[in-house]
Parts: structure tokens; C-alpha cells; sequence
């Protein structure tokens, strides 16, 4: 196909320099048939020169069509206006239209590609679908593994869930104490807190509960000096078990207001 492009580019650029034969050739005849040409004169031989070069430009473009395109048909060159449905065949059709959907071929299209470059794709293909499996795998593993590694919800209670459970009771209850209370409730009061002392599941905090309320004993006179007392009972329990310590003053915006910023509303 090159040779023969080359044949034709040399025959376009003879035209230039070389004298047309006296005798037309079957070519510029057909392209000049019915025209009433004088091939002796010099105006009509410019005209058939002329002619000729159009045809042979005509060729070249369909030999280049032909190196850049195999699937292409000579008879779509040949005849414009035949139907678009017989100018275009399947695999040219499917090539329009991956182009247009995509941008390029098909690269798992094996008929579109030699056996090596589809085979490569292949293997591609089956690397990206592995590491996608491996990596869904590896995700699920660390969701189960996660998931059994949290403590179930309706198991019993340990030291420190149970301590977390009974400051936030002990808090509210102190939070949601009367301002002006009775004897009654400063003796009831008093009354829970050395009950717990004694009935709290934990013994050695029990013990240590009750040594504190010896040392530091309750104060049940209205609310706020509840809520502060309970508050620094907490921080020395915390401080003995090398926790951070609690501001006291915000103490009922812990417990019973919420923050100042709003953030639990």
C-alpha cells in the first residue's frame, strides 16, 4: 500500500514536467468522457492535466484511508451517495461507537486487539478485580474484628462501668437536690449515701467509701453545697487513682444545666 502511494504521488508530480501523450489515457478518459475535449489543445490539456490530478488525489486519499483504516470500504469512496447503512460495516460500527461513547476501543475487546496486548489487558483486569476482593476482605475482617473486640451491652457489669454508672447516678441526685430541704430529705439523704457505703458491690471501694465519709462527712444543707461536696469526694477518688481532676465550680452545668455553649442542648 506505501509502494503504491508513493507510485501515485510520483505520477501527480510528473504532470509538472512531463508533456500529456497525444493519445489520452483510459483514465483521463473516463474522467473527460462526454465533455467534447480536443486533446490537441492546449487550454483542454491543462483541463485534463488538471482532472487527472483530482483523480489521482482521489487515490491517494483512499490509500492512505486503506493504511489507517483496513475495515475501510472502497466503496464508500467510490459512491457518496450510497446508503449509510451499506458504507459502514459491524466492526466499524462498533468502533464509532465506542468512540464516541468512550474515547478509545474496548480494551477487553480481544477482535479489536492483538493476542499479546489482550492478553496483558487480561491479566490487568484480574489484578485490579484480586485487589479489589483482598481489600474488601481485609475491611470486612477489621469490621468483625472491631466489632468483637466492643463489650456487649447486656454483659455485667465490671469495676469500671459500674463506677462510671454510679458517679452519674450519685451526680444527678446531688444536681436535683432541694435548695431548701427538709430534716426528712437531710435525713434520708445521709441515709442512702452510708447505706451505699456498706451495700456497694465493689468491697474494697465500699471500704474505702466509708473511710471518707468518716473523715469528710456529708454536707446536706441545700444543693449547691451537696453538689461541691460529692464533687470533691469524686476528685479525691479520681486523684488517688491518678486521673484528671474536675473543675467544681461548673459542677451543675455538668450535671444538671448542661454547658454554656450550648452544646447539650
Amino acid at each position: 500500500m506505501r509502494m503504491l502511494f508513493m507510485i501515485f504521488t510520483i505520477a501527480e508530480r510528473s504532470f509538472k514536467i512531463l508533456e500529456l501523450p497525444i493519445t489520452p489515457t483510459l483514465l483521463l478518459r473516463r474522467q473527460s468522457h462526454n465533455y467534447g475535449y480536443d486533446y490537441t489543445s492546449p487550454t483542454h490539456i491543462e483541463l485534463s492535466r488538471e482532472a487527472t490530478r483530482l483523480v489521482i488525489r482521489r487515490l491517494q486519499r483512499t490509500v492512505l484511508r486503506l493504511i489507517r483504516d483496513p475495515d475501510f470500504i472502497m466503496s464508500a469512496e467510490a459512491n457518496p451517495e450510497m446508503d449509510k447503512e451499506h458504507q459502514e460495516s459491524p466492526f466499524a460500527a462498533h468502533r464509532k461507537a465506542g468512540a464516541s461513547g468512550a474515547g478509545k476501543q474496548d480494551s477487553n475487546c480481544r477482535t479489536c486487539n492483538d493476542f499479546k496486548s489482550w492478553s496483558k489487558q487480561q491479566r490487568l483486569i484480574s489484578n485490579v478485580q484480586s485487589a479489589k476482593v483482598k481489600h474488601m476482605a481485609a475491611a470486612e475482617k477489621l469490621t468483625v474484628n472491631a466489632a468483637e473486640d466492643l463489650p456487649r451491652d447486656d454483659c455485667p457489669l465490671d469495676k469500671v462501668r459500674l463506677g462510671i454508672s454510679t458517679w452519674g447516678l450519685l451526680h444527678t441526685m446531688a444536681a436535683f437536690y432541694s435548695d431548701n430541704p427538709t430534716d426528712t430529705e437531710k435525713r434520708d439523704m445521709k441515709t442512702f449515701f452510708e447505706v451505699l457505703s456498706r451495700l456497694y458491690p465493689c468491697e474494697f471501694c465500699a471500704k474505702d467509701f466509708r473511710t471518707d465519709l468518716d473523715v469528710n462527712p456529708i454536707n446536706v444543707n441545700s444543693q449547691k453545697e451537696l453538689a461541691l461536696w460529692l464533687c470533691k469526694f469524686h476528685n479525691r477518688v479520681n486523684d488517688k487513682l491518678g486521673k484528671p481532676l474536675f473543675d467544681c465550680t461548673k459542677v451543675n452545668e455538668r450535671w444538671r444545666d448542661g454547658w454554656l455553649d450550648g452544646s447539650c442542648d
